[in-house]
């Protein structure tokens, strides 16, 4: 859920042309709502695939510590746990996440998080992903309210800057892996 947002966490790599169209990071009431565009150079169903492998996102980001199925997608629905470390600026967090997965093989993955389980109050996230080129492109919304304190004013500011400059690097990453290519070096994710 937070994923995309922690997905969309920019550095130039030859083969691909990951881009966004549009990304937005904003407050409405209570919530706190990511909406985006992204396109990627690789397959639909490759990246239907990326978006619901949970134990290969600590590839696709550094701030994701560790993500794996609780049951399995069974008539297009499943259960999931994410735990999530990252900074932004002096502004850290360590999250935790159940979230009920439903799914519309290689076109819809949508997620509705637990929150007697997580770490936040409400949580809720979709991605549309549609042929468009020789590629695809997500459509992505997101709404929560967190458990956490978010510096009004300058935190949804700093927050969209991290998600455009971290955002593009994940999404090349996740455009490598749907393609069926490996990650190249200079974006790899690096862990200490």
């Amino acid at each position: 859920m937070i994923r995309l947002a922690a997905l969309l966490l920019l550095s130039p790599a030859v083969l691909q042309a990951a881009e966004f169209r549009s990304l937005e990071f904003f407050k409405d009431g209570d919530r706190y709502v990511v909406e985006s565009d992204i396109y990627l150079e690789a397959p639909p169903d490759g990246v239907y695939r990326v978006l619901t492998d949970y134990e290969g996102f600590p590839e696709l980001s550094s701030i994701f510590v560790e993500g794996r199925m609780l049951e399995p997608v069974i008539d297009g629905s499943g259960l999931v746990f994410l735990h999530m470390k990252g900074c932004v600026l002096f502004f850290c967090r360590d999250v935790r996440l159940v979230e009920r997965l439903e799914v519309v093989p290689e076109t819809r993955v949508e997620v509705f998080v637990d929150p007697e389980r997580s770490d936040l109050d409400y949580g809720w996230a979709r991605w549309d992903i549609a042929a468009e080129g020789g590629g695809a492109l997500v459509r992505y919304k997101m709404e929560m309210v967190p458990q956490f304190w978010i510096p009004p004013v300058i935190g949804p500011l700093i927050i969209k800057a991290a998600l455009r400059l971290r955002g593009l690097r994940a999404a090349r990453r996740l455009e490598a892996v749907a393609s069926g290519r490996p990650i190249p070096e200079d974006i790899r994710v690096k862990r200490s």
